[in-house]
């Protein structure tokens, strides 16, 4: 006689097949947050931005409203994606990532992760592509360039690739 034990339940294919598609979006969950840096002195921009890429990419986004703030922050903890607004108030975009370097040399209880490996950096601007040239530094890899001058929704699907796959891409324009 072929009995089915009384603990054991009996699933048909397509349902096994999704509990197994949940539970692959599960495990996905339990990724290590990417830790993200937004330098953007518009709060509508870094808050609207911030609150999608948090829900959508489920990653820790800290927001600097100043080059000086953001230079403070990365002086206490390394970031995984550097989100940089390159026409900001008293610095443009490389010369916030120059004085960081200087400020980094100079910190004593600088996170370890900082002499290891180059931060991503994704240059949002409304400027030109041509008016945001950023310079080589020891910490910092300049990724990508993605204009403000689009739909949200593009500016939002740019970051995530870099959120989920880490891959580089190429300069973005409208």
């Amino acid at each position: 006689m072929n009995t089915v034990p009384a603990t054991s339940i009996t699933l048909p294919f397509n349902q096994l097949n999704s509990l197994l598609q949940t539970s692959t979006r599960t495990f996905k969950s339990f990724k290590k947050a990417k830790r993200i840096l937004m330098i953007e002195d518009d709060s509508d921009m870094s808050d609207i931005l911030a609150y999608t890429l948090k829900m959508k990419y489920n990653c820790n986004i800290d927001v600097a409203s100043d080059p000086f703030e953001a230079m403070n922050m990365m002086a206490d903890r390394f970031y995984d994606l550097i989100i940089l607004d390159w026409q900001l108030p008293g610095l443009n975009g490389t010369e916030t990532l120059a004085q960081t370097e200087k400020l980094l040399k100079l910190e004593p209880a600088l996170p370890i992760q900082w002499d290891r490996a180059k931060v991503p950096v994704v240059i949002l601007s409304s400027a030109k592509k041509n008016e945001c040239l950023p310079r080589r530094t020891k910490h910092f890899n300049y990724i990508g360039f993605i204009t403000k001058a689009q739909p949200l929704e593009m500016i939002v699907d740019a970051l995530g690739e870099l959120i989920e796959n880490g891959k580089t891409f190429q300069y973005q324009t409208a």
